[in-house]
C-alpha cells in the first residue's frame, strides 16, 4: 500500500481526482476538497467571535485577536478564516440573515467564489 500527498487548487482539478478513483460524486465532494484560507481586516471584535463561533460549530475554523476572543471592550481584530469552499458556503447559508454579519459574510463569498 502506497500513499501520496495530492494538491487539489481547483473544483476542476478535484473533480477529475475524484473521478479518477471511480466515485459517482464528484460534483458534491469537490467543494469539500478545496481549502481557502482568507484575511479579513478590522472586523469588530463581537462580530469576529461570533463568526468564529460558527465557524468552529461546522468544524472550521477563524483565528482572531486575543483581545476579541476575552471579549475585550471595544476591540479590532483581523481574522484569519480558514475553511473548505463546501464550510464558506455553509456559514453563509446559516449567516445570511443577520444584518450585522452580512458584510463580513459577502466579502468571504466573493472570494470564495472567485476561487471557483
Amino acid at each position: 500500500m502506497l500513499a501520496e500527498q495530492v494538491k487539489l487548487e481547483t473544483v476542476k482539478s478535484a473533480i477529475e481526482a475524484i473521478d479518477a478513483v471511480g466515485s459517482n460524486n464528484s460534483g458534491m465532494m469537490a467543494a469539500r476538497a478545496i481549502h481557502i484560507n482568507l484575511l479579513i481586516r478590522q472586523v469588530p471584535g463581537a462580530q469576529a467571535r461570533f463568526v468564529k463561533t460558527v465557524y468552529n460549530d461546522i468544524g472550521a475554523e477563524v483565528a482572531i485577536s486575543s483581545d476579541a476572543y476575552y471579549e475585550k471592550q471595544g476591540c479590532v481584530t483581523d481574522m484569519l478564516v480558514m475553511g473548505t469552499i463546501y464550510q464558506h458556503r455553509e456559514v453563509k447559508r446559516i449567516l445570511e440573515g443577520n444584518p450585522e454579519i452580512k458584510p463580513i459574510i459577502n466579502a468571504i463569498a466573493s472570494v470564495v467564489e472567485k476561487t471557483v
